[in-house]
């Protein structure tokens, strides 16, 4: 009898095994994270013969531009400039603000006029539009520098502005119409903007990377430094326009 149990055990035991073989318990599958997701966003360029490094802000890491596109002077009341510009359209930019330890900083912003047929209202606010497509902003290839930002705005392109150390140099002229001319293509002749790479990443955000090279002014196109061999790389969320 005891030989009888303990061969029944055998046989359950044995059937165990075979189940277990068959049916193997599965691992929870751990998805590793997407490295690129990890990268911070930042931005290095050399200037004065110095490299510096920056990352994106905190406090104050990305702005939303609706500008008047086109715009023109109508009338100068006590030194007031009133300028009206293309209803059909408007010059949207989105700006990214990097700096360092050392309060020394510098705003990318890229820039496109758009007709208003090829954007939206963002909601409950009528006046203010973003394009339908939210990544022809940031596509792969080269891009001019608009000398009339904050002016006319009628330049597609990029524009610098540099805090700190470099407070003041920038890579548009002053806003006025009347007390300013615009500055020469000249000023950009030797520079370069390309952005080289648009990924999409797992989260559903993408990483857009740049080179450049740029001449950085004041806004009347004199105090000229250069900056060299500059490297963009940043993660913008198309969901998001304000991230």
């Amino acid at each position: 009898m005891k030989f009888k149990n303990l061969l029944s055990l055998g046989m359950v035991l044995l059937c165990f095994a075979a189940c277990k073989k068959t049916n193997p318990v599965e691992e929870p599958q751990i998805e590793k994270p997407d490295p690129l997701e990890l990268l911070s966003d930042s931005i290095s360029y050399i200037i004065d013969g110095e490299q510096i490094i920056q990352k994106r802000s905190e406090g104050k890491s990305s702005s939303i531009i609706n500008d008047l596109a086109n715009a023109k002077l109508d009338s100068l009341v006590k030194q007031k400039e009133y300028k009206s510009g293309d209803k059909d359209s408007v010059m949207f930019g989105r700006g990214f603000y990097f700096t360092d330890k050392n309060r020394n900083g510098i705003e990318i912003t890229f820039l496109k006029k758009y007709n208003k047929n090829q954007a939206q209202p963002k909601t409950n606010q009528t006046s203010f539009f973003v394009p339908l497509d939210k990544l022809d902003l940031f596509s792969v290839g080269e891009r001019k520098y608009a000398l009339d930002f904050t002016r006319n705005s009628s330049q597609n392109g990029i524009a610098l502005e540099l805090n700190g150390a470099y407070y003041g140099l920038q890579t548009y002229g002053y806003s006025s119409l009347v007390h300013h001319k615009l500055l020469s293509q000249e000023l950009q002749s030797q520079s370069k903007f390309e952005i080289i790479k648009l990924q999409k990443l797992k989260s559903g955000k993408y990483i857009v990377e740049a080179k450049f090279n740029a001449s950085v002014y004041w806004g009347d196109g004199s105090n000229i430094k250069k900056i060299e061999n500059g490297y963009l790389r940043l993660k913008i969320n198309p969901e998001n326009m304000f991230i």
